[in-house]
């Protein structure tokens, strides 16, 4: 597909051993070319790229091009960190190693990193590789010591990654590459599967290149005694990989690869990228020189040279062969449809990593006629050959979904609740006989010790119990009524609640408003000027915004988000929409803190374009907020960010436009008074740092208008966590790696009594370096004054019980030490570590254990816990029920908090599903009358207009004014006009009576059919009948004489309702 007479240049090059520069290959097109030149020469190339998520993306490219190609990741943490590589990335780095040793390989793919870190032995690893082959032999014990000695725990239940199920004649090893099961007949191997496919073979491989295989680590004891002992405690957690090339043989890459040709990407870059990491390589070892930490030296764990290449990829500059593909943009939803038809006459390939994306293009397909195969996966980035009308595009963001607990993953001992018998303790899973069969029963414990065996049919109708935090539910009584009177008043809560949501949000949809549109080019230009990718999560809640802010109804949106995730971009963009208007943009915060840190990022992100933004708050002086209120009454302010002070009543602005509202809830009841008052017929938009759960999520939806953003932003590296016993070597350590890279340290500490303690000790490390405390039985000032400290920098060291502001981003705040971590619940760790890794640079969480500590099996899962969630996007939702309990409790109110409690999260959210599905379910009133009802066309010619009208037939208050309105604008009313009016009005009736079909035969008789939720008093309505002759069947059918016309029909509706319904309250 390239350029032949180009690809002969680059041939005859290598064969004469003569370097060669290459251009004109962007994104993917540099596999396409790597492809092609192989299959040209038979050559075996080594392709380096500057970074890994670009060596990753052009390895999937080359998969794509049906090259053998294999993958070696650098590990993701410095060898030097007092934490571990994650257990994914060295199991990778194994698994390619034995790949090269055993296959025949065409392409290797790694970055800079990647290529001058050393990698163990082709001898190590063929010593520890583990390979079951189906029809062969293995003894039990035997394969239990190698995985074992691979790193894998033995578990007695559902084995999760880096776990392994001992249990019968089955073998299940959680590795992560998947699931591998072995079944067994005696010692003979019968079947294998990985991860559902049957396979002839399976190898396994240590989860960590320092293999805690005793033996070879004996001296460690005698050099290290706590790695040694930690590193078999949870061996995922030790961070003795410092120590490597003393106990394992560790050999350069290139001694797999003889005889390959080097491909380098950016070579300038490259060098650039291998100075700097030698760099930190070598001033971490001097760290840990200083406080004694035993390692060993930088040249154990890399090479220090790159290799010449034959082939360099520039994307700039001069070059032998320059293939002049154009490059593509990356798609996302926004841009996707003027993409596609720049190319609309190719075939198009698309790579697509989320499925929204790949439904917008297929509409676009079929609108557009154009030729797409679709393919699922990542790539280095889009190109075009023109000649050959080919186009290759993509979007490269790849991420994890969350995962939902259920009651198949709880432990004995967990509270749950029976949706028949309420809320036990769930006791485990146990086996009962019953007329000489064997059935699985779930055993869940009640008050006074009752025991209730369920059979696994019911197993829907158990759910996990999560309420809020320190307030225990009492167990129920089996056989009691007070479970049932509860889910019935929920219930009937509920089914109020969301009359009154459903009313609201009818009544917002209703109300009007000014559309804010805004100036096309100023707003395109303030995009452009966004200096990242925005997630996918985020264009659609910008689109939401632009859309709600365009329509003639106010806005009432919220966007809801965890910190960090992109939520003030979409408030910038919106507020730059109705700046460009001519309006004007409000920002309101519930601390002086939080409201000085959007008037930074909003500072920063306006700082090229004319508008004018202040802040007014208490640390501003009354002078300062006298010229700010008199600016913003004349309009000469844009955009003003405060705290509740802007609900004053001496808060005067010329044309506000836009409200925007941090963290609601945070509010007191007077401000949210005051708020409502302020926000009438004004476009609203909320942000929240507090997730939501998605079941709630979906079920509200209906009622109001929710964006989520659940995707972290590219290039956010997240957080490395170790665990260890505390000692205040790894303390100063600790802290001084943080400080090096002049960044900030939070301490946390549950104990009051010893933070004073703490800060002299970390006074005597560092003596010329701010550091201060916070606790909760502080006064709210000094807390905030100390805070304000911290955000803007002059604090170095913030030592605390807890971390206060939860929804403050502190960009240079990244390291975490937890003291006395083995006290801290698991969603309380997750929390803490979630304060730091928020921004470009990577976070640590430092989790210290107690000297003196012992260790229960509970406390050291509770600590792996953590260490397996620290990728982004793990989905921990055990560790993110706290949060989504407080979500739904801000969210839906005070009242719906207390039920929320009584019967758990999980419970409640399903109540509320069904609530809705119900509503949901009500179809709409079923009318037969014989009577022509219409809007003629020769009365009103636009559809448009017609349906237009339709719509204030259906939903007027006011019928006669409208029906003036329509004269005097098309004349005479036609009497199918009428007629359709008067049907609206007979439904309305109708739907009020909890009537779901009405018929009207020829001889007059009325047919009403009821639903189950009827506002009827029986008593009145057995009156009625008898009064009226008429006939009620045990359908809920009511057949009454009402006449022939439609005027007799409503006097009929009009006096059942009169004399039938209960009066509302």
């Amino acid at each position: 597909m390239l350029d032949k007479r180009l690809l002969k240049v680059v041939k005859g090059k290598l064969k004469t051993e003569c370097k060669v520069t290459c251009s004109g290959l962007p994104g993917g097109a540099k596999a396409l070319f790597l492809k092609e030149l192989h299959t040209a020469t038979k050559e075996k190339f080594i392709l380096i790229a500057p970074t890994e998520p670009l060596a990753e993306a052009l390895y999937a490219d080359l998969l794509r091009e049906r090259i053998n190609a294999v993958f070696i990741p650098p590990w993701d943490s410095s060898p030097f960190e007092l934490a571990s590589p994650s257990p994914s990335v060295q199991y990778k780095r194994f698994s390619s190693l034995f790949r090269l040793l055993e296959e025949n390989f065409e392409i290797l793919v790694t970055s800079v990193k990647g290529y001058l870190q050393k990698v163990l032995s082709p001898e190590e690893i063929i010593e520890y590789s583990l390979t079951i082959e189906k029809d062969k032999e293995i003894q039990r014990e035997e394969l239990e010591k190698a995985l074992s000695k691979g790193g894998f725990t033995r578990v007695e239940a559902d084995a999760e990654e880096g776990e392994f199920l001992l249990k019968g004649d089955t073998l299940n090893v959680n590795t992560p590459e998947g699931k591998v099961i072995v079944e067994f007949f005696g010692d003979t191997v019968e079947k294998i599967t990985v991860n559902g496919k049957e396979k002839g073979e399976i190898t396994i491989f240590p989860l960590f290149e320092m293999v805690p295989d005793r033996n070879r680590l004996k001296s460690l004891e005698n050099i290290y005694p706590e790695v040694y002992e930690k590193h078999f405690l949870f061996p995922s957690l030790s961070g003795a990989e410092k120590l490597l090339p003393d106990f394992f043989k560790l050999v350069p890459l290139k001694e797999y690869i003889e005889g390959y040709q080097i491909v380098m990407v950016e070579p300038f870059q490259c060098k650039a990228i291998k100075e700097d990491f030698i760099r930190e390589l070598e001033n971490e070892a001097k760290i840990l020189e200083r406080e004694g930490y035993p390692h060993s030296k930088v040249e154990g764990f890399v090479s220090d040279e790159l290799p010449e290449p034959s082939i360099t990829i520039v994307e700039k500059g001069e070059s032998d062969a320059d293939f002049n593909l154009a490059p593509l943009p990356n798609l996302d939803v926004v841009e996707a449809e003027e993409i596609l038809k720049s190319v609309s006459k190719d075939t198009i390939r698309v790579i697509y990593s989320t499925e929204s994306l790949k439904e917008e293009i297929e509409k676009l397909q079929k609108t557009l006629n154009l030729k797409i195969t679709f393919e699922k996966g990542i790539s280095a980035g889009g190109y075009r050959i023109k000649e050959q009308s080919f186009s290759h595009l993509c979007e490269i963001e790849v991420f994890s979904p969350f995962k939902e607990k259920s009651v198949l993953t709880l432990s004995p001992g967990e509270l749950v609740v029976h949706r028949d018998y309420g809320i036990g303790i769930f006791k485990g899973i146990t086996s009962r006989k019953i007329a000489n069969k064997k059935f699985d029963f779930v055993e869940i414990e009640y008050a006074g010790g009752e025991k209730l065996f369920a059979p696994f049919t019911q197993i829907d109708r158990i759910y996990p119990y999560s309420g809020y935090k320190g307030k225990k539910p009492k167990l129920d009584k089996l056989g009691g009524t007070s479970w049932k009177n509860l889910e019935r008043r929920i219930k009937a809560s509920l089914i109020k609640f969301a009359k009154e949501l459903a009313e609201l949000y009818k009544e917002r949809k209703t109300a009007t408003g000014e559309s804010i549109v805004g100036n096309p080019e100023i707003l395109k230009a303030f995009e452009k000027a966004f200096p990242f990718k925005e997630t996918e999560d985020q264009l659609k809640a910008i689109r939401d915004v632009y859309r709600d802010m365009e329509s003639e109804k106010p806005m009432d949106r919220l966007i809801c988000g965890d910190v960090g995730f992109g939520k003030t971009e979409v408030a910038m963009r919106a507020a730059m929409k109705a700046v460009s208007a001519g309006k004007q943009v409000a920002l309101l915060a519930p601390t002086t803190i939080l409201a000085e840190q959007h008037y930074r990022t909003f500072k920063k992100r306006f700082k090229n374009f004319p508008v004018t933004i202040e802040l007014l708050s208490r640390f501003r002086t009354k002078k300062e907020q006298k010229e700010i209120l008199e600016k913003l009454k004349n309009g000469e302010i844009d955009i003003i960010i405060g705290t509740h002070r802007l609900t004053s009543p001496d808060v005067e602005f010329k044309n506000l436009g836009l409200l925007i509202i941090d963290e609601e809830h945070k509010f007191g009841v007077k401000t949210k008074e005051k708020l409502t008052s302020l926000k009438k017929n004004l476009d609203v938009l909320y942000l929240s740092a507090t997730p939501i759960p998605r079941t709630l999520y979906s079920a509200i939806s209906g009622f109001r208008d929710i964006s989520v953003i659940e995707t972290p932003p590219v290039g956010r590296k997240g957080t490395k966590v170790a665990v260890m016993k505390y000692t205040d070597k790894i303390l100063k350590t600790a802290i001084e790696r943080e400080l090096e890279r002049n960044g900030q340290v939070f301490i946390v500490h549950n104990d009051i009594s010893s933070l004073e303690e703490i800060k002299q000790k970390i006074e005597s490390f560092f003596p010329n370096v701010p550091s201060e405390i916070i606790h909760g039985q502080m006064r709210a000032d000094k807390i905030e004054r100390i805070m304000h400290r911290f955000v803007n920098g002059e604090t170095k060291i913030l030592i605390a019980t807890s971390i206060v502001e939860s929804g403050l981003d502190i960009p240079s705040a990244n390291t975490l030490i937890v003291i006395g971590a083995e006290n801290f619940g698991l969603s309380q760790l997750y929390q803490l570590k979630g304060r730091v890794g928020r921004g470009i640079e990577k976070g640590y969480c430092y989790l210290l254990i107690s000297p003196k500590a012992k260790l229960t099996k509970d406390a050291v899962k509770r600590l792996e816990a953590v260490k397996k969630v620290s990728q982004l996007g793990g989905g921990f939702q055990l560790a993110l029920k706290d949060l989504e309990i407080r979500g739904a409790g801000n969210l839906l109110g005070p009242q719906q908090s207390g039920y929320i409690n009584s019967v758990g999260l999980d419970l409640y959210l399903k109540l509320f599903s069904e609530v809705v599905e119900e509503r949901e379910k009500e179809k709409d009133i079923k009318l037969n009358i014989p009577v022509e009802a219409f809007i003629p066309e020769d009365y009103i010619e636009d559809s448009k207009e017609r349906l237009k009208v339709y719509a204030e037939l259906s939903s007027t208050e006011n019928p006669s004014e409208l029906l003036d309105k329509m004269k005097e604008l098309y004349g005479p009313i036609p009497d199918p006009v009428v007629n359709t009016f008067k049907l609206f009005k007979i439904k309305k009736l109708a739907k009020e009576l909890g009537v779901t079909e009405l018929s009207l035969t020829p001889s007059g008789r009325l047919i009403l059919k009821f639903s189950d939720e009827v506002n009827i008093s029986p008593d009145r309505l057995v009156k009625y009948i008898k009064e009226k002759g008429a006939t009620f069947t045990p359908d809920k059918t009511l057949y009454i004489d009402a006449g022939t016309t439609l005027e007799k029909v409503e006097e009929t509706l009009k006096e059942l309702k009169e004399k039938t319904c209960d009066k509302e309250d």
